[in-house]
């Protein structure tokens, strides 16, 4: 089953996740400016995320 998933390293964790806004389901989650969450059994793969993010802290495998 492919799943949705944060790349830490990419994340710059400075600001609010756009990606968070885009989601379908409401699988991302974010704690102030630190990296976000996604909320596995929210998630769909849609993918919408993973085009969002500017950085590719966003994927999905």
């Amino acid at each position: 089953m492919a799943v949705a998933y944060v790349i830490k390293e990419n994340c710059p964790q400075n600001h609010v996740c756009p990606a968070m806004k885009h989601c379908p389901t409401r699988a991302i989650i974010q704690a102030g400016y630190q990296a976000p969450e996604i909320i596995v059994e929210k998630c769909i793969t849609c993918g919408k995320c993973v085009q969002i993010c500017p950085k590719g802290a966003l994927s999905i495998k």
